[in-house]
């Protein structure tokens, strides 16, 4: 029963990581990553990650998110 249940874990981490790796293949290969230091008042610079898609233009329009987060800055 417990061999069950670590071939199902062992099958799932798996298929998770090939997920998260094809998510990111294809962020890299529709979207443009820019880097920016922002200043705040007290003189902090906050890091922050812009992506745009590469088929912008002044034709097209697109929604903007914002997410801001203390943790990682995945998928690149």
């Amino acid at each position: 029963m417990q061999k069950t249940y670590w071939l199902l874990f062992i099958f799932f981490f798996h298929a998770g990581l090939a997920t998260a790796q094809s998510d990111s293949a294809f962020i890299r290969a529709n979207y443009q990553k820019r880097e920016y230091r922002i200043p705040m008042r007290d003189g902090v610079r906050l890091f922050t990650i812009v992506y745009t898609p590469k088929d912008a233009s002044p034709e097209r329009t697109y929604p903007i998110l914002m997410h801001r987060t203390c943790y990682s800055i995945a998928p690149y």
